[in-house]
């Protein structure tokens, strides 16, 4: 059920980031704070997945495969990063549990489908060919998804986010 819950709530917080883009910043980061509430490794989550997928899309802003009305990222999809790494984390053990190549495939054509959909919204425009466009996304989703895959197998094999479950003794 937490699945399933956690999904539907960022298939919401997406639609607020893509179609209320600005208007919505609020509301994204008060859902990104309450998601640290759900679990603290969502602290190093956020940052971390974050910073990949801004990179990612930074390059891809820069080689004209992605077309924004702004210099930059946009900030709204600063905060979209976020809430996946949020997402990813508060998953993690439902994901953990499936086939890795089933997981990367997935990734790939969702991760693509995803940026369709924002194109098809405006919150994006494509400055290449659409289907080279497409290609280059699904390859880049799926080297995201084994970079976050690897990643959280790395923070499973070592119990969690250490410093933020170690129990610091207290003097008495």
């Amino acid at each position: 059920m937490r699945i399933i819950l956690v999904s539907l709530a960022f298939n919401l917080y997406w639609f607020a980031a893509v179609v209320g883009q600005n208007s919505f910043l609020p509301l994204l980061v008060l859902v990104l704070i309450a998601s640290m509430f759900m679990d603290r490794g969502v602290i190093i989550a956020i940052p971390l997945f974050a910073l990949i997928g801004i990179a990612g899309d930074s390059v891809l802003m820069s080689s004209q495969f992605l077309v924004f009305d702004t210099p930059f990222l946009p900030l709204w999809l600063c905060l979209l990063w976020a809430g996946f790494g949020a997402y990813l984390w508060l998953i993690k053990d439902w994901i953990l549990d499936k086939n890795i190549g089933v997981l990367i495939g997935a990734g790939s054509i969702g991760g693509a489908v995803s940026y369709l959909g924002g194109e098809r919204l405006g919150a994006v425009s494509f400055g290449q060919p659409y289907w080279t466009t497409v290609a280059v996304l699904a390859i880049g989703w799926a080297v995201y998804s084994v970079l976050f895959l690897l990643l959280l197998k790395y923070f499973q094999s070592k119990g969690g986010v250490w410093f933020l479950s170690r129990s610091v003794p207290v003097k008495k």
